[in-house]
């Protein structure tokens, strides 16, 4: 069996209400994300929920990116966060590479709700300076080490 036959037509979302938070982020104007794409919110929902190990498993599903969309670098973070979560290689070959979509997807959904609220959040401040702090924190950690 080709490897291209294992990869999906479509990356899903959670339907519903996290589709809407998705949606919402790329089509309001007080939105950092105003104007990008889909894909993007997605890619940066899922370095959210990897980070904050937030693993949401998709109850009803969307399709919002279609597959040939994502990029080689978007391909490379997803393999990489599928072999880190798996602790093996072997999640990039044969039956297993749907497997990397589905680890995609779940880390996505549960990094959405941590993106609408940093965005959103009703509290007083800048939105690039709450979405900006948990980089500096991570830069910070790598120079202690």
């Amino acid at each position: 069996m080709s490897q291209l036959k294992l990869y999906r037509r479509d990356i899903d979302l959670e339907a519903g209400d996290k589709h809407n938070k998705v949606v919402q982020l790329v089509e309001e104007a007080a939105s950092p994300f105003y104007g990008k794409t889909m894909k993007q919110v997605f890619m940066y929902a899922l370095g959210i929920g990897f980070k904050n190990r937030k693993r949401v498993p998709l109850k009803k599903r969307t399709g919002i990116i279609p597959t040939r969309a994502l990029s080689q670098t978007d391909e490379a973070i997803l393999k990489a966060i599928a072999i880190c979560e798996t602790q093996t290689v072997d999640i990039l070959f044969g039956e297993n590479i749907p497997t990397i979509f589905k680890i995609a997807e779940e880390y996505a959904n549960g990094g959405i709700d941590l993106l609408y609220y940093q965005v959103f959040n009703p509290e007083p401040g800048d939105i690039d300076r709450r979405m900006e702090q948990p980089l500096r924190d991570i830069l910070a950690s790598l120079s202690t080490n």
